[in-house]
């Protein structure tokens, strides 16, 4: 009787990205993902101050490219960092403090760069240079700390499973265009400089 052919046992190993290390790959989806979540809680806060829909953002697509800066910043800072208990507290207050020197410092740029205040907080209560206030700076740190505790690290999750051809493939589509949304409206504004006053306040 004839002994049966072994049966070779092939398996297949997807690469995927490592959720623990710092990736290029990881910081274009943060940078996407938290430009569309801002561009999204901006409109929303807006509608309920003003009573009306205006985009808070500088392109054409529905990103706020401050959100999607104040993510990778957050990202690199805190990789390391284990989201306890015992260092929320320290996590509140260093969100704090860079995002809301970032925001006013992105706003003196902005204002330099392109003329026009993007968004301005004089007579409110506690302002800083037009730019911030220390309620906002306080909220800063809220949404920092929510965003560490609990969205980046699903977010990671879910790239760490999906395989890592289909991650870079996808990543390259999203930045080109980004990118391509960037550049027409970055060239459309300098041509055009009423066109950003006119997006940022669609109701004049």
């Amino acid at each position: 009787m004839k002994k049966l052919p072994k049966v070779i046992n092939i398996s297949y190993k997807v690469d995927r990205i490592n959720e623990k290390k710092i990736s290029i790959i990881n910081m274009i989806y943060i940078f996407i993902i938290c430009s569309f979540l801002g561009w999204g809680f901006e409109v929303i806060f807006c509608y309920f101050k003003f009573g009306y829909i205006m985009n808070r953002g500088m392109l054409y697509g529905p990103f706020c490219s401050i959100y999607g800066i104040g993510g990778i910043i957050l990202y690199l800072l805190f990789y390391n960092v284990k989201p306890t208990k015992n260092n929320i507290v320290y996590t509140f207050i260093t969100a704090a403090i860079i995002l809301g020197a970032f925001e006013l410092l992105s706003g003196l740029i902005l204002k330099y760069v392109f003329n026009t205040q993007m968004w301005n907080y004089d007579g409110e209560f506690l302002e800083i240079l037009n730019y911030t206030t220390v309620p906002i700076i306080i909220g800063w740190g809220i949404l920092g700390t929510i965003y560490l505790y609990f969205i980046q690290p699903i977010l990671l999750k879910i790239i760490s499973l999906i395989p890592l051809s289909f991650v870079k493939r996808f990543a390259i589509i999203i930045a080109f265009l980004y990118v391509l949304d960037f550049g027409i409206s970055t060239l459309n504004i300098s041509l055009n400089p009423e066109v950003l006053y006119k997006m940022v306040n669609p109701n004049i």
